[in-house]
Formats: C-alpha cells, structure tokens, sequence
C-alpha cells in the first residue's frame, strides 16, 4: 500500500502517517467474470480522479478517545410539523416519494448543501419520523469537506466512530 504524510493543521503540527487503502499498483487491473473466462480492464488512473481527497486511507497512528457525553439538541422539536419551508410548493423540481407506508422517503430536487436553518430543523423531524430518507443528486461531493462537516454541526457536535480494536488500546494506555 502507498503511504502518505499529512501535517495536521492544528496546534501541535504533528505528522500523520496514513496508508491509501487504494494502491494504484495493486489496482491496475480489475477481472470481471464473463461465464467461463476472465476479461481484464483497466481502471481509469487515480491521479485523474476527481475526488481524491475522498478516497479511504487507514490512518496508523491516531487514536481517538471515546466520545464524552453532551447536551443534545434535537433540532426536530422546533420544527414546523407540516414542513412548508423543506417542502416548498415554490420548487417545480421537488418530488417526495414515499418508500414504504411508515419507513422510507426518496427526495429528489432538494439540495441539501443549500437548506436554511429553518429546512434543517424540518429535516431533522422527518428523518425522525420517517427512519430513513433518501436524497439523490446531492452536490456534497463538490463543496468539499469543510462545509459538510459545517452542515453536520448544526445538528450536533461532530465525533469519530472509534473501532473496538481503538477503543481496547486507548483504555490500556
């Protein structure tokens, strides 16, 4: 694997050793079953890709402590229950569909990166009601990752999912 290493760009200005979980040497290839033989492909060079900064690495030297407790602020209970602001009939585009009776929303025509304070609390209390809500086209890819972490702070402080194996080596030291 291909190893990579980033500054942090925090007080401490500490280097971060990161391995990309895609090496372009052991990815040239990709074999796909055609019945009985094997056709090869190559796959498109990862310096042309778009989104690099995206790409999954395994971070081999931080770790993170487990997440302390907080005050939450659901952001569903100021809500307007009717939702007039997320659902607008001023946008020709919007089209809500229902997956299933009670679990289940696609929502195509919205933009999430563009909600107002007043669409995210209605976001909030449909994603409360309806378990789970499906945007497509979203532009998050594209705004980079400072304004979606600024999107997810708004509804709660920002954490790390720590993995057990962590967790096991920050409690014993």
């Amino acid at each position: 694997m291909a190893t990579t290493t980033i500054t942090k760009t925090n007080t401490e200005e500490l280097p971060l050793r990161l391995t990309v979980a895609y090496d372009e040497k052991l990815h040239e290839k990709v074999s796909s079953r055609n019945c009985s033989d094997i056709q090869w492909r190559t796959k498109p060079n990862r310096s042309q890709y778009k989104y690099t900064e995206y790409l999954p690495v395994y971070d081999e030297v931080t770790k993170f402590l487990p997440l302390k407790p907080f005050e939450f602020n659901d952001r569903g209970l100021v809500a307007n229950k009717d939702k007039p602001n997320l659902f607008s009939k001023d946008n020709p585009n919007l089209k809500v569909t229902k997956l299933t009776p009670l679990i289940g929303t696609e929502i195509r025509g919205l933009q999430l990166s563009q909600l107002n304070d007043l669409q995210k609390d209605e976001l909030a209390l449909l994603i409360a009601e309806r378990g789970v809500v499906v945007f497509r086209e979203q532009d998050f890819k594209d705004i980079g990752i400072e304004k979606q972490k600024e999107f997810g702070r708004y509804f709660g402080p920002l954490h790390i999912h720590v993995r057990p194996l962590d967790q096991a080596s920050i409690c014993k030291g």
